[in-house]
């Protein structure tokens, strides 16, 4: 190996390149100008880049005529490329997703050079402190091409647990379909699909009470940025919302002319749906029903200026005259919430809540829908408490682990 100066303009960039340009360019550029170049690029003895993107980008920001340069008579390709791979890996400011890609390539690279290669080794060569963040990398970056979304979380581990959760899903998904007949009873009453455009398929007049939480259309996953959340969480932007908020004319023509709708819901939408539902012709009750969760972690992105969250509020919308099964019970509803380790989606209800709720309003037999059953508590809570019900799940592995849950608290005698 040896110095030379390179023509800039002779250096060929392949089109491959591992890593991109970023911005940090301009950074290297002022350096060079100020120090000189510290370190020479690596090319092939045909002026093919090997290594130094981003310096190579700095010269000719600084409108550099030539540039000092490394090559090697005697090279061969699975050689340049783990040079690329290596010296990219040990810099700093890639992100976890170069990172995993490049050291999966690099061991890739390795066994195709010397099958008897082990991880251990990738990682040495690599600077990593053991072979631990190899296997870690050949398995993030597997999941990530079968699920392109777990790219998109903020750090390694967040995309860690999110991969754990997508295996669990569809492997949730394969139990429901390899035992069709123990799910038969239930399947058919919740449907795999997009509700506001499953509602219009319902007859008029089919539920005695519609209870359901949608999603809160506030961006919740953006509030929780960088911490770990389901896979399977809901898009819940206002659009998105705002298109939910459509099916209130549904809603209201297939509840029986005497019957309920509990919808759960984020303060900053209250006046908004209390208006929509009233134009749909419901009755809104001004005072919300209140889930007290205090029991529970309450939560708050500003500790530091605001007090922690501990309740939700749901709208009480009536149509007709239906009369309360369980009466002068108060509108706050105190129920632990879920933990944390059995939590399935971001925002999730306990079964007894929604079970406290049927009970006030509904008597065994009666029809109970979900239009957004996420993990199926509420349907389970029917289910639990002898009442006829009837869900709509758009994401598959959300729908397979309801069906267990609502499974897990069907009653012997139910029909």
């Amino acid at each position: 190996m040896h110095i030379i100066q390179v023509e800039v303009s002779a250096i060929v960039v392949p089109d491959d390149r591992f890593r991109g340009i970023n911005k940090k360019v301009e950074d290297i550029a002022t350096s060079i100008l100020k120090y000189g170049q510290l370190q020479p690029i690596i090319i092939t003895p045909e002026g093919v880049l090997v290594d130094g993107g981003h310096r190579l980008a700095a010269a000719k920001l600084n409108c550099s005529s030539h540039i000092a340069a490394v090559y090697s008579n005697d090279v061969d390709p699975l050689y340049l490329r783990e040079v690329e791979l290596e010296a990219n890996i040990m810099r700093l400011e890639m992100t976890w997703q170069e990172k995993a890609h490049a050291l999966k390539t690099l061991h890739e690279l390795k066994v195709a050079r010397n099958p008897n290669a082990s991880q251990a080794q990738t990682a040495a060569a690599a600077g990593e402190g053991s072979q631990r963040a190899i296997s870690q990398a050949i398995s993030i970056s597997r999941m990530v091409e079968l699920f392109p979304e777990i790219g998109e979380a903020k750090s390694l581990n967040q995309a860690l647990s999110l991969a754990k959760a997508k295996a669990k899903g569809v492997m949730r998904v394969k139990e429901v379909r390899d035992d069709p007949e123990v799910y038969a009873a239930i399947e058919d009453k919740l449907i795999l699909g997009d509700s506001v455009e499953v509602i219009k398929t319902i007859p008029d007049h089919t539920f005695n009470a519609i209870i359901t939480d949608p999603p809160f259309g506030i961006n919740y996953d953006d509030r929780k940025a960088g911490t770990v959340g389901s896979i399977t969480d809901y898009e819940d932007g206002p659009e998105a919302y705002e298109r939910l908020l459509t099916m209130a004319p549904d809603l209201y023509r297939t509840i029986k002319p005497d019957g309920w709708l509990i919808w759960f819901l984020g303060v900053s939408w209250y006046e908004r749906c209390k208006a929509v539902f009233r134009d749909a012709g419901f009755i809104v009750d001004e005072i919300p029903v209140i889930w007290d969760r205090s029991q529970g972690r309450c939560f708050t992105t500003r500790p530091d200026r605001y007090f922690g969250r501990a309740y939700d509020i749901a709208l009480h919308c009536i149509k007709g005259d239906p009369q309360m099964v369980l009466r002068s019970r108060p509108n706050i509803i105190r129920v632990e919430p879920v933990s944390n380790a059995d939590r399935e989606t971001l925002v999730e209800r306990p079964v007894e809540l929604y079970a406290e709720l049927i009970r006030r309003l509904t008597v065994p037999g009666e029809t109970v829908a979900d239009f957004f059953a996420g993990s199926g508590s509420c349907l389970a809570a029917a289910a639990s408490t002898g009442r006829r019900y009837f869900g709509v799940e758009m994401n598959p592995e959300r729908r397979a682990w309801a069906l267990k849950k609502i499974r897990a608290h069907t009653r012997d005698d139910a029909a």
